[in-house]
């Protein structure tokens, strides 16, 4: 055991003094730490924001920005009655950090969120655009307001109702089902589709027992190398005849590589062109004034002369029928 020195302290005494110490130096690195993350010690300076109603915030709840804490709430306070401007009630006062000073600006704006559903509600504040100048000390920053939880719970309530109808129709459908009504219900209950089905699946593997039968029809067409063997025998007489008229062979040869036909052609068409011609020349003479065409076609005193010539004809003709011995000349034979 220590003993207690005439003139000094023990070694006990200087224990306790040392862990005294010790829990000290840990409290003020707490202090300083806490402080650090929730920049109690931080240089700050004050804005100004003015909401329609503050429930639920206590005066030092923390602002963030951006979601990060930058400050607290300073002060709440009413709105006096001549200066309300807006429906807003209450200005809260903000302790911001100066080093946030650079990020909050003119087109900033404060929400008041909730941390969760029922969580501790704060202020949070978005970052501005860096063509928008920085706020001043003493500046108001716009409120923009945020769902409430009121809203939320209304929000709810409504995809409840939702949900709750969805799975009434779902039961009124299994219902529905199980008692064997509509098209699902019977071929859930009625035994008569398995039956069906059945009697399908027997014929069908009797089918196709029947095409793979080497004695049947398909059952030769899928075994029997007959069939391939022809048809490789007709694509080489394919490919021989294309050999042969590639070649210039034959008929269909000479009429791909000859060019003769395409010179008996071009005459042909070279023939047309001057008979197309002449007629485009005897169209233009018949359309010229003095031709004889153009004056049958156009004069009427010579449609008239020829309308009254067949007209006589026609009276000629007749009396020729009629009287056929008055055009008959008389002839007198003397012999002697």
């Amino acid at each position: 055991m220590a003993r207690i020195r005439r003139g000094g302290l023990g070694w006990s005494e200087v224990r306790v003094g040392v862990v005294i110490l010790l829990a000290l130096a840990i409290l003020v690195l707490a202090i300083f730490n806490i402080g650090k993350l929730l920049n109690l010690f931080a240089k700050r300076y004050e804005l100004i924001t003015l909401l329609p109603a503050a429930v639920g915030l206590p005066r030092g709840a923390q602002v963030t920005l951006a979601g990060q804490r930058v400050g607290q709430v300073d002060a709440i306070d009413f709105i006096p009655v001549g200066q309300k401007r807006g429906g807003a009630n209450i200005r809260l006062r903000l302790a911001i950090a100066r080093e946030a000073a650079e990020q909050i600006r003119a087109n900033s704006t404060a929400t008041l969120l909730s941390e969760g559903l029922l969580g501790d509600r704060y202020i949070d504040i978005s970052p501005g655009s860096p063509s928008a100048p920085p706020l001043q000390p003493g500046d108001t920053i716009p409120f923009v307001p945020s769902p409430g939880i009121d809203e939320l719970l209304v929000n709810a309530n409504q995809a409840i109702d939702t949900a709750m109808i969805v799975v009434g129709n779902i039961r009124t459908i299994t219902n529905r089902i199980l008692r064997g009504q509509g098209t699902l219900g019977r071929a859930v209950n009625d035994e008569t589709l398995y039956v069906q089905a059945s009697a399908a699946t027997i014929e069908l593997r009797r089918t196709l027992v029947e095409l793979n039968d080497p004695d049947g029809t398909f059952g030769r067409l899928a075994h029997d190398p007959a069939l391939y063997h022809r048809l490789l025998q007709a694509v080489s007489r394919v490919d021989s005849l294309a050999a042969v008229v590639t070649a210039g062979q034959g008929t269909l040869g000479r009429l791909i590589h000859d060019d003769s036909l395409y010179a008996g052609l071009l005459g042909v068409v070279g023939r047309a062109d001057t008979a197309v011609a002449g007629l485009s020349t005897l169209v233009g003479q018949a359309a010229n004034q003095d031709g004889t065409l153009r004056r049958l076609l156009t004069d009427p005193a010579l449609y008239d002369q020829f309308l009254k010539a067949v007209v006589d004809l026609q009276t000629l003709v007749r009396e020729i029928r009629q009287n056929p011995r008055r055009f008959r000349p008389e002839v007198n034979v003397d012999v002697f």
